[in-house]
This record gives structure tokens, C-alpha cells and sequence, in this order.
């Protein structure tokens, strides 16, 4: 069987981003209303005083928080590097999303939105509505004009 087409692998790689960040919002949201309605006579501080109690409560909880604490901040490193490398804008509101929405959520849409700048870049896919295509590129941040399909953006 042959490896599928740059413009298909792309395509297939923003649908599983899409269906990621679909499925994460769906069950964290599911499960941030159900910790709501459990705890609502507390008032809203005392919902949020509640959730940081039940999140550090014992040493489980405690090493889960820490792990998605270090992945989140780890996360934030990578996207900040490949946003100054495929020039995408708003990195911020990505990893300010993470603990706003969810990990899952954030990082899923960023990485949708920077496949297709990849697939820009390879002349397979849309240029994203953030493209800085007709912009004059900073000196650190550089895109690749081309991308071959066997291999990762040129510098």
C-alpha cells in the first residue's frame, strides 16, 4: 500500500486535530458542568475554591496536577517555537487556553492551524485566514517558501 499524498495526508492529519479538539470540548465541558451543578450552592468562589481543593487533595490528584502542569508548560515551548517558525499569530491565546478550556482543546487547534500552514507552505492545502503571506517576514521569523514532501520546514 502506498503512503497517501501530501495534500491527503494533510487532510486526514487537520480532521484528527478537528476531531480531537471536538471530542475534548465535548467531555471537559460535560465534565466542568457537572462539577458546576454539583457544587453550585457554594456560589461561584466557592466552586473555584472547591475544584482547586478536590484537585490537590491527596498525592494521586496532586502528581496528575503537577504532570499536566509540566506537559502544559512544555506544550507552551513547543508552540511558541513553531509558531515563530510557520509565523502564526496569537500563540498566547493557545497556551492561555489550556488552563481557560482545556490542554486538549488548545493544543489540538494548534495544531489544526498549523498543518495548514504547513500545507500552505507545501501548495496542498488553504492559507489559514491568519496568513502573513502578503506581509513583509520579521528577521526572526521565517517560513519556508516550499516544503518538500519527505521532509520538515528548511531554514
Amino acid at each position: 500500500m502506498r503512503p497517501p499524498e501530501p495534500h491527503e495526508r494533510d487532510r486526514r492529519l487537520r480532521l484528527m486535530y478537528a476531531l480531537c479538539a471536538a471530542a475534548g470540548f465535548l467531555v471537559m465541558t460535560t465534565m466542568a458542568v457537572a462539577f458546576v451543578v454539583r457544587n453550585a450552592d457554594a456560589g461561584p468562589w466557592g466552586v473555584m475554591r472547591n475544584f482547586l481543593r478536590d484537585a490537590t487533595g491527596n498525592l494521586a490528584s496532586d502528581f496528575v496536577y503537577a504532570d499536566l502542569a509540566l506537559t502544559w508548560a512544555a506544550l507552551g515551548a513547543f508552540m511558541v517555537v513553531e509558531a515563530r517558525r510557520w509565523r502564526i499569530r496569537h500563540v498566547w491565546a493557545y497556551i492561555v487556553g489550556a488552563p481557560a478550556l482545556a490542554l486538549v482543546v488548545s493544543f489540538s487547534v494548534f495544531m489544526y492551524v498549523r498543518q495548514s500552514r504547513i500545507a500552505a507552505a507545501r501548495g496542498t492545502g488553504p492559507v489559514p485566514a491568519t496568513s502573513e503571506a502578503t506581509a513583509p517576514a520579521s528577521s526572526h521569523t521565517t517560513a519556508p517558501a516550499t516544503v518538500p514532501a519527505s521532509k520538515g520546514p528548511q531554514r
